[in-house]
């Protein structure tokens, strides 16, 4: 999961126009037109920040941008990604290996450092992928992740844990408690 491009490019295929071909999307699209076509609203589809998940045995969540596109739009010395490898209590317990579920957050660099973009591969993902998605559509910063209390011991709980950069060049690995 060093990159979200390539899988990106297969889970979130896009239409002609760009937008992700996902069918809640298209049924939200599809309820805010009728919605307009019957005069109730004049809301129109918001297709940023769209959070999707690929439930295979070691699930992949995502939510906003990926650390190439941030780069693309920022620039690299406007962007930090903070990131960690770490063990959900269900692998403690069947000893299974840690190095498979890693997280990323893609922030801008300038405080208070705006979420850009979450990416998250393990138990749950989806589950954790949607709540973040509510964050970064209302402007969540990196600090307020920071501040934010995890539930313990839960997969989400590893997120507001995130405290290494890519940028630092420190080990992500999990480390223990």
């Amino acid at each position: 999961l060093k990159t979200k491009s390539t899988i990106s490019k297969f889970l979130l295929r896009t239409s002609p126009c760009g937008r992700p071909e996902l069918t809640p999307t298209a049924i939200m699209a599809g309820k805010l037109l009728a919605q307009r076509l019957c005069g109730r609203s004049s809301d129109v589809m918001d297709y940023d920040n769209v959070p999707t998940t690929v439930f295979t045995p070691l699930e992949y969540g995502c939510v906003g941008l990926s650390e190439e596109e941030a780069v693309a739009r920022h620039g690299e010395e406007h962007v930090e990604v903070y990131h960690a490898y770490y063990k959900p209590l269900e692998f403690t317990v069947a000893e299974r290996d840690a190095s498979q579920c890693y997280i990323k957050m893609v922030c801008l660099r300038k405080p208070p450092q705006l979420v850009l973009g979450l990416h998250f591969l393990g138990p749950n993902a989806g589950e954790v992928t949607q709540g973040f998605a509510l964050g970064i559509k209302c402007g969540a910063s990196y600090a307020q992740v920071m501040r934010t209390v995890g539930i313990h011991p839960t997969c989400a709980e590893e997120v507001a844990k995130l405290r290494i950069s890519k940028r630092s060049g420190l080990d992500p690995t999990v480390t223990g408690c």
